[in-house]
């Protein structure tokens, strides 16, 4: 290699990134070594053999199928379940209630700004494990179930958790949900290739209802086709509990709604700070073209201060997966509690349970941050 390719930035750039993997690579096989070698002279087994080994424990809350004599592979599924679907929730109702927060803190009447002011400071102000043990205490402070609050005869309310009608077999449900998200990109990837053959860029109709249309379709001609039966499980009140449907124990509503009220405060002041940014001029525009607050706001302000909010907005969205961990301070089996605490405990496999752990949840944040991200793509597109 001459001494004038040396001197060039990208061969530079490439072996300093060369010497640092090799360094990085060298530690790593170090570390590896010496865990491996201190582990022999232990006694202790490495490897994940031992998810193959009977489990032993219960969990009380679960969407899938499982008994103690289940191996700790089903546990580890079971709390990864658990994790997505208080996740999900808490990020869903999370970003409902931050938006409307965040509107109402521009708002130009003034007992609603105040009022939404001083909400979002109380509320982001409050630690998250103070939130998580109010909830709790609030949901087993409920009435009992002989005494439990009839949601239109089909759910109750109780300090048991909430109950819900559900599927006689569970497994329609996970498949119908399969379906959905298959159909909702058929239909999304439909209006995209509808929209290439138009002759004008940046018309049309807009996706979302081919979305919807897929979301529904397709689950609906899957259902026919298979000749599955749907048949609903109803709860009803026998003794001190409840039969049939799905319970939503205390400790998934609590870690729910602390998890969604808490990180609400930050989406609403991330929305705030959002709306305005947005030059004072598109306010004046919208008022001159005859538009009244809340239409100018829905329609003209909102739409251009969607972009500044996503990748802040992730940020957020990674907390709640991250911070879902806190299940564990009232009980709710998610995949820390279940892999990390009782798995670890039992088999004493620390290190393997605790790298299951980090790579689940990187695997998690990483495919939040690539979805928000391919959604910032696809916003910035249409804002520039």
């Amino acid at each position: 290699m001459s001494i004038q390719r040396l001197h060039n930035a990208r061969v530079l750039s490439v072996l300093q990134q060369g010497l640092v993997l090799a360094a990085v690579a060298a530690v790593f096989y170090m570390l590896v070594s010496n865990v491996s070698a201190n582990l022999d002279a232990l006694g202790i087994a490495s490897g994940f053999g031992f998810l193959n080994e009977r489990a032993g424990y219960a969990i009380s809350f679960r969407l899938i199928d499982y008994s103690p004599d289940d191996t700790y592979f089903l546990a580890y599924l079971v709390g990864l379940v658990n994790t997505l679907l208080v996740s999900v929730l808490s990020i869903a109702l999370a970003t409902l209630l931050g938006v409307v927060l965040g509107v109402c803190r521009v708002s130009q009447n003034w007992l609603i700004g105040r009022l939404s002011y001083l909400v979002v400071e109380f509320l982001r102000n409050v630690p998250l494990v103070v939130h998580l043990i109010w909830w709790y205490s609030l949901a087993l402070a409920l009435p009992t179930v002989r005494q439990a609050i009839s949601i239109f005869d089909i759910a109750f309310l109780s300090n048991r958790g909430l109950v819900l009608p559900w599927a006689t077999d569970g497994a329609l449900i996970g498949w119908g949900l399969l379906c959905a998200m298959l159909g909702a990109s058929l239909g999304y990837i439909a209006m995209g290739w509808y929209h290439t053959r138009l002759p004008w860029k940046g018309f049309g109709p807009s996706r979302w209802p081919a979305i919807v249309a897929g979301a529904v379709l397709l689950p609906l001609a899957v259902y026919l086709v298979s000749g599955a039966q749907w048949q609903w499980s109803m709860p009803e009140a026998k003794g001190f509990g409840f039969s049939g449907g799905v319970t939503l124990t205390p400790e998934l509503l609590a870690l729910w709604l602390a998890l969604s009220v808490y990180s609400s405060s930050y989406i609403a002041e991330i929305v705030r700070g959002a709306i305005q940014s947005v030059p004072r001029g598109q306010y004046e525009a919208g008022r001159a073209v005859g538009f009244r607050e809340t239409p100018a706001m829905l329609k003209l302000i909102v739409p251009q201060a969607i972009y500044p909010m996503i990748p802040q907005v992730t940020s957020v969205y990674l907390n709640i997966i991250k911070n879902s961990s806190l299940g564990v301070v009232v009980g709710y089996m998610e995949l820390v509690s279940s892999t990390g605490g009782t798995t670890l405990n039992q088999t004493g496999q620390a290190i393997e349970c605790i790298l299951l752990v980090m790579a689940t949840y990187c695997a998690f944040s990483l495919l939040t941050s690539l979805l928000m991200n391919i959604y910032n793509y696809r916003v910035g597109l249409r804002t520039h």
